[in-house]
Order: C-alpha cells, then structure tokens, then sequence
C-alpha cells in the first residue's frame, strides 16, 4: 500500500474517531441517538442496533453474494463504486478504503464474499437473468426508473416481506425513501446507506466566492441560507450583478460572464426545492397528483418565465450548438470564473478539482420560493439514483439470505462508506470552508424523491423541461394534454401491485 493511500485511510480514521469523541460528548450531557448526521453509527455490530436472526445459510451458494452494479463503460459519471473495492482506478482512497473495511467485516463475520458485478446496464442484465432462471444474481442496484419498471412486471419482491432481515425502519436506510417509495404499502426498491449515488445525485448551488464578493460585497450567503432570506428572487439580483458581456465579441455567450450557470432540467429542481410535488399519496398510500392546482401551476409559469429570460441572468448549456458537450461546457463557465452560481449535482463537485484556477467556492441549498416557505428542500435526481432490489427468481431462501446481507452491507456503509464520502471526500477534500460543510447538512436533511420523476406517469417528469426547450411558458395547457395519459399510468403501476 502506497504512502498517499495509508495518509487518506489514517485521515478517514481520524476524522470518524473525531465524529464519534463528538457525538458521545454532546453538549447537553446525554448520551446521543444511534446516528449522527454525517451517516456515522456508534456501535461496532448491527446486533448493537437490532436483533438479527441467527446466519443460518450452509453451503457454497452462500459463500459469495453477488450484486448486479452499473460499471464505466456507458456510465462514465454513474457508475457504482461503493460495493466492491479496487474496480476503479478514479475511485478516492478513502472510499475505497471504507468499501474494503465493510466487506472485510462482513465476510470476518459470516464468511460471505460480496461481490460487485460490473454491466452496462442492470435492468437489462437482471431481466434476462430472471427471465432465463439462470439466478446469476443476490440483489441488483439499478437507477430507481429501471427498479419501478422491473417492480410492475412483477420481477422484484416486496421487501416488506422480510422484517425479521432488512431493518428498513433503522436509520441506515433512508425514511424518506422508504415512505416515498412505497404504494399500496408495498416497497419493492430503496435506498439509503448502501449507496452513495442518491447523495451523488443531489442538487444544490455552488456559488463563486470572489465574484460574489465583486458584486455584492455586504452580502453574506451563508447568513442569508440561516436567517431563510436566499430565496429565488434574491438568486435572480445577484446573478443580474454578476452577468455581463465580457469575451469582447458581441453577444453573450458562454465565453462572457453570467449569473447561473444551468441546464433546462434544473426547472424541475426549483420547483422541486419550492416544497412542491409532481405526485404525492393519498392515505391509502396511493400516488395521486398533486401538481394540478393553481398554486402549483403559477409557480411553475414565474420559475418558466424568469429562467428563460435571455441574456439577462441565466446561461442554459442546451442552447450551445457549436458541437460541444453540453455538461463539460457548463462546468467550464463555473469552473473558469464566469458564473457566480451553478446548479450542480454532487458528482460535479468532484469535476471541480480539475480546474486548476478556479476561484474558492461554497455551496447552499436551492433557493427558497419566498421567504414564507417552512424549510430547504433538496431535489434528488432519482433517474441516476440507485435503489436495492431483490430479484423474484430467487426462492424464498435465497431472498432472505439477499434481505439479510443488504441489511448488514447498508449498516457497514453507515459505519464507513458513508463518513468517508461525506466526511473524508465531501467536507474535507472537495468543500473549502467549515460554513460550506453546515450547509451540506442542510442540504442532506430533506432530499425529495418524487414518483412522478422516478416513474413519469404519462411524461408528467419531463413536461416543464419540454417547455423550457420550447421556450414556453403554457404549463396549464401541456398538463391538461398529459392529464388524461399521467392518470392512466398511475392507475396501471397500482394495478399491477394490488395483482401480484
């Protein structure tokens, strides 16, 4: 082991040491809950948490657990790192460090090998393994589109079938999750600690400390986030400040300075971030629309009509048609110094340390509405987000055996995987200031995972972008022609679980 990976892995010690002396030592004299908010447990066995039924699983068919994971080759940002080490040479050390010490853990333990098994695509992968009855696979980590559309041809189990192994009410997976996934009170996929990629995937705004200090310099941002005044129209006059002509050619393009640097689909994670809902549930926990009032729809049109103000405020990467990468060109804006604030998903944040000449920056939750508005709410792009999923060709036995070892991998990762990225990789290595890190707090503590994104009844998930690539801002009428077909689909995806 090189001297540069024993220094991260002894820097993630330290820092999980540090958490822990802080969470046994809170300032009100008692003693904390079992989780902090970094994702770290205090405990050293799950037993410390739940009663876990005895590992009663003999025979070389439970020596190795296998997970059909996305790999690099298509996924060049998306792909699955946190399940087995040492596939990746991009991966950082620390995480790489973490997975290694769950599975060393595990198989210590209970003598199981848990084995990542690289495709370029798993819901492809998993559906002709299920449908041949080759059983190649334990569990499966798809994007959470491709869990609901295996979950409605009836090729995942019901993971409420299994209480007395997967602990889905413990904090090493995601409530949130849990409660938005669910219909009917059925919960075929999740997420939580067993994966990075929902955290990965989760918006927030970057902003550029030395031009903030240029055009506002009395302002304080991360004040403004506490004291709930950063709201969308206090967004719009700072990024009016920061934007102007500035390549020397006439006309603005990416080359000159802006406000925002974004894409058409952000409109989804402001309206998202506003405390608003494509689809919701009822008591019966079916999904129903919630995006049909007025509210919703005035919302939308002002979010329309302001971001697609031209060369005002915002610089959108879709308008560029000069044959380059979109996305690469909407990190260059924010990562040479010409946005004051970019809308970026974590995965981003990584990118960022290629520029070498990029400004300090910080990172705040998406803007409130208005000031009235109860908290931050933090849209997940779930269409890249990975949910677990057990596959309906396996018996009843080897599905308890799959619930039982995603239960002790999703608490190993709260133990390590989840300090070493949020902790060693985010806060540490990539954030460039303490404040930042409180913010990345916030962020985490409402992440939103909407059905109609993760199932898009009807096209209902990408209807406001469409009329951001359109330019339009008539959402009254594009609902009303999607009305019909989103009501369908919801009805389809509720029949097909009440019928298996």
């Amino acid at each position: 082991m090189n001297a540069k990976r024993i220094l991260s892995m002894l820097l993630c010690l330290l820092m999980l040491a540090t958490s822990a002396f802080l969470v046994a030592c809170g300032g009100n004299g008692e003693e904390s809950s079992t989780a902090t908010s970094t994702g770290e447990t205090k405990g050293e066995n799950i037993e410390d948490f739940v009663t876990m039924p005895e590992f009663k699983w003999e025979g070389e068919d439970y020596k190795e657990f296998s997970i059909l994971i996305y790999s690099d080759e298509v996924q060049n940002t998306y792909y699955c790192e946190d399940v087995e080490p040492d596939l990746y040479t991009t991966t950082d050390a620390s995480l790489n460090d973490a997975v290694t010490r769950r599975n060393d853990e595990i198989f210590t333990k209970y003598g199981v090998t848990v084995k990542g098994v690289p495709v370029a695509d798993v819901q492809a992968d998993l559906k002709e393994d299920i449908t041949s009855d080759l059983c190649m696979y334990d569990a499966a980590l798809p994007f959470m589109p491709a869990a609901a559309s295996l979950a409605q041809e009836g090729y995942l189990y019901d993971l409420n079938e299994f209480t007395d192994y997967l602990h889905l009410d413990q904090a090493w997976w995601d409530q949130a999750a849990n409660e938005s996934l669910s219909i009917g009170n059925k919960l075929y996929f999740t997420t939580g600690d067993i994966s990075i990629m929902p955290k990965i995937v989760s918006t927030a705004i970057t902003f550029n400390k030395e031009i903030l200090k240029n055009v506002a310099p009395d302002v304080d941002l991360y004040q403004m986030v506490k004291d709930k005044t950063w709201t969308f129209d206090k967004m719009i006059e700072l990024s009016r400040k920061a934007t102007a002509e500035s390549d020397g050619t006439p006309g603005m393009t990416y080359n000159d300075d802006w406000g925002l640097s974004a894409s058409y689909g952000d409109v989804s994670a402001f309206f998202i971030a506003s405390g608003n809902n494509y689809i919701s549930k009822n008591s019966d926990d079916i999904p129903i629309i919630t995006f049909n009032d007025t509210a919703s729809t005035t919302l939308v049109q002002k979010i329309l009509q302001n971001l697609q103000l031209k060369d005002e405020w915002c610089f959108h990467c879709n308008t560029v048609n000069d044959g380059s990468n979109i996305w690469v060109v909407s990190l260059d804006v924010f990562g040479q110094n010409r946005a004051l604030f970019r809308t970026s998903a974590f995965s981003a944040i990584k990118k960022l340390r290629a520029y070498d000449d990029a400004q300090e920056f910080g990172i705040v939750p998406f803007p409130l509405m208005t000031e009235e508005q109860d908290t931050y709410y933090t849209y997940c792009s779930a269409r890249y987000a990975y949910a677990i999923a057990i596959p309906t060709s396996l018996s009843r036995e080897e599905a308890e055996f799959s619930a039982f070892m995603l239960d002790v991998m999703a608490f190993g990762a709260k133990k390590y995987i989840t300090p070493a990225y949020y902790e060693t990789t985010l806060k540490y290595r990539d954030l460039r200031d303490n404040e930042s890190g409180e913010m990345l707090d916030l962020v985490f503590s409402n992440v939103v995972y909407d059905l109609g994104i993760i199932y898009d009844f009807g096209g209902i998930g990408g209807m406001i972008s469409e009329l951001m690539s359109t330019n339009s801002t008539n959402i009254v009428s594009a609902f009303e022609a999607k009305k019909d077909m989103i009501q369908e689909a919801i009805d389809q995806c509720v029949e097909s679980y009440e019928a298996q």
